[in-house]
């Protein structure tokens, strides 16, 4: 890694000093807890497989031990409510309340994970080069301590695999490798390739769609070679101080495709490397070079696997984004920094991404579900090789984390075949009669795929350890959205410029003079109060009764297609969140009922025409709602007097398992 990229990549990634002391140890005589975490596992799902037999393992943890909801975060979205889980806090505490934040002087949004930079840095420029000469530190968002620091502080010996919203990574005494919220090397979250013969239709597609011919480039009369560019990370080396990449800003690798004469198999080079592949196979990894200076002065190691989708008679060939490599990471993946490059020596190359399974692909039909299925199942294989890792370093007395993101994906992608949770409910809107009825029951396959792994784990474990499975929210069926600024519209609190009906936040077409709210984020609803808002128009004095009256209008919205509730309930902040961030959040929390949600488009600031709407995406199942139709699981090897706990309730156990108390800031109780 050259110390240039690393100033560039730490725009995003870079950490803050956090000073831990090494005390005497709490967990001398403590008994070990394995924590496995299954992101969206739902509590009346996993009830009906148990029952019907298909999950023998959960059910002997429930007879063993105990079973029983466990309460969400609100909003009940993945980087909030696992932070809820790490600090112990609700997100006045930590400052994660939406994957979407806003900046109250622009309206623009931005990313929950790191604060916005203000001071890009500075650069000279030598010979046609930038070279950085300065760069600002940027820092995970989240505040609070993790529960990792406080066990590891006091003794314990902790690993955490795939903990979301870790990345940038704070410094740790504890081994922790990041997951959720991971970056790829060009900066994103995973911006894919496809070289193709003919046009995708979607509509600004996630990933770079290369049109391509396969030509005759030898004159032998046999059209057999296809050529190609791979985007890397960016040329941070001829991009000012705060400039955004555009498409020629990357460091890219020629791409050359060698088709057979049958067209059945394809030699892909790429970096010096080769590797062969029938129709329909992925490849193993490929690590590559990107040269941001000559002669290797300065490179960066990236990972990508390819996939022949179509040799013939079409062209369809598909790459991976380029992940950061984990045997020589551009930029931190894990505390201490070393622990990904260990993990790398015991397993090989693994996903680095924070969402390895590739639903872009999916949600823009690049991918069809089969593409798509094949691709998780070499993401199952990495999660299963890291969890056997896990077994053989847990010893009595540590602490561990495993993280699963099987079911959440799985079901955000393929609700549409069949309703899991409902098994009477009509066709989704997105329904593919085609492809329906033969992925009907994908999602109990990868039910039944956790249960497997919870045996091999029960088998594995000392006897004495206490096993803790949990998941951070339930799942729903999505089959209508919510465009919100236009409910606002339409409602009178968003006014457009120059009588307009649509427009976008960003692109000033609001008249913020007129506008008394806006929508911002998955469950966000903002007041544009004055002296807090770059042009607010709502007295602060007044701004109460304004909330109450919002609230109490979208929680008596219904539906005109079905007259269903649209929304469960709006929380103010002031009476869910501590104080101490509660400014940075949303004014009001929009919890949705089953089935509904915020649109994409209101989520960044669109106003759209319409109000309501059938959700046709492949998207198709949610969380994204009111934490009371969304709880979690809890199943513990223990049996529990009480029930009615919620995330930060187990981190205080966690806590308490070694005889700590909890830490100011920290809102949970123990579980008994």
């Amino acid at each position: 890694m050259s110390g240039g990229f690393a100033r560039w990549l730490r725009l995003l990634c870079s950490i803050p000093a956090l000073a831990l002391s090494t005390a005497t140890s709490a967990a001398a005589d403590a008994p070990g807890v394995f924590v496995f975490g299954v992101d969206g596992m739902d509590p009346v799902i996993l009830t009906r497989l148990m029952d019907a037999g298909e999950m023998p393992n959960f059910a002997a943890l429930r007879d063993e031990g105990s079973f029983q909801t466990l309460g969400t975060s609100d909003p009940p979205q993945s980087p909030v409510a696992w932070s809820n889980f790490v600090t112990g806090m609700n997100p006045g505490g930590h400052g994660i309340f939406d994957f979407i934040h806003r900046d109250p002087a622009s309206y623009k949004p931005i990313s929950s994970a790191t604060p916005p930079i203000e001071d890009p840095g500075s650069a000279v420029h030598f010979f046609g080069y930038v070279i950085p000469t300065s760069a600002p530190e940027v820092v995970n968002n989240r505040g609070g301590t993790p529960w990792w620091d406080v066990l590891t502080e006091h003794g314990v010996d902790v690993e955490v695999y795939r903990i979301p919203g870790n990345f940038p990574t704070p410094p740790s005494q504890a081994r922790v490798i990041d997951g959720m919220g991971t970056v790829d090397v060009r900066g994103g979250f995973g911006t894919y390739t496809l070289y193709t013969d003919r046009p995708v239709e979607k509509r600004d597609p996630k990933g770079d769609i290369e049109l391509v011919k396969v030509q005759d480039l030898d004159l032998d009369g046999q059209p057999d070679t296809v050529r190609g560019i791979l985007r890397g990370p960016p040329d941070q080396f001829h991009l000012e101080p705060g400039k955004l990449p555009s498409k020629s800003d990357y460091l890219t690798l020629g791409v050359t495709v060698y088709l057979s004469a049958q067209r059945d198999a394809a030699v892909i080079e790429v970096g010096g490397q080769r590797v062969l592949l029938r129709e329909g196979e992925w490849s193993d990894w490929l690590e590559l070079s990107f040269d941001a200076l000559p002669l290797g002065v300065a490179s960066v190691a990236g990972t990508v696997r390819f996939y022949a989708k179509e040799l013939s008679p079409g062209f369809q060939l598909y790459v991976s984004p380029v992940n950061i490599s984990p045997a020589s990471p551009a930029v931190p993946l894990s505390s201490p920094d070393d622990f990904a490059v260990e993990l790398f020596e015991s397993l090989g190359f693994f996903y680095t991404q924070g969402m390895p399974e590739e639903t872009d692909a999916l949600k823009d039909g690049v991918f069809d579900d089969d593409d798509y299925l094949k691709q998780v199942a070499l993401v199952q294989a990495d999660n299963q090789r890291m969890i056997d890792l896990a077994l053989e370093h847990f010893a009595p007395g540590d602490t561990t984390f495993v993280y699963l993101s099987d079911i959440d994906l799985q079901c955000h992608m393929l609700w549409r075949h069949g309703d899991p949770k409902y098994p009477n409910a009509p066709p989704h809107p997105a329904y593919d009669p085609v492809a329906g009825p033969r992925h009907a029951h994908d999602i109990v396959r990868f039910y039944r795929d956790v249960d497997r792994e919870l045996g091999l784990v029960r088998r594995r474990l000392p006897p004495e350890t206490l096993l803790v499975v949990m998941s951070d929210h339930g799942f729903q069926p999505f089959t209508r959205q919510l465009h919100l600024n236009a409910w606002l519209r339409d409602a009178g609190y968003l006014t457009l410029r120059d009588g307009k009906r649509t427009g976008q936040i960003v692109a000033g077409d609001v008249d913020w003079s007129r506008t008394q709210a806006y929508g911002l984020g998955f469950n966000g609803l903002y007041l544009n109060v004055a002296g807090r808002e770059g042009q607010g128009s709502v007295a602060p004095e007044a701004a109460d009764a304004l909330a109450a009256e919002i609230s109490a209008k979208l929680e008596a919205l219904r539906d005109p297609a079905n007259g269903k509730r649209v929304v469960v309930r709006v929380d103010r902040s002031e009476d869910v969140y501590s104080p101490e961030r509660r400014a940075e959040g949303p004014d009001l929390v929009v919890g949705y009922d089953v089935g509904y949600g915020a649109s994409d488009e209101s989520t960044l600031g669109e106003i759209t025409e319409a109000v309501l709407v059938d959700n046709d995406s492949r998207w198709s199942g949610n969380h994204l709602m009111s934490p009371d139709v969304v709880p979690g699981i809890l199943l513990v090897n223990r049996k529990l007097k009480g029930d009615g706990y919620a995330l930060t309730d187990l981190t205080a156990t966690l806590l308490a398992h070694y005889g700590l108390e909890t830490l100011p800031g920290m809102v949970g109780a123990p579980i008994e």
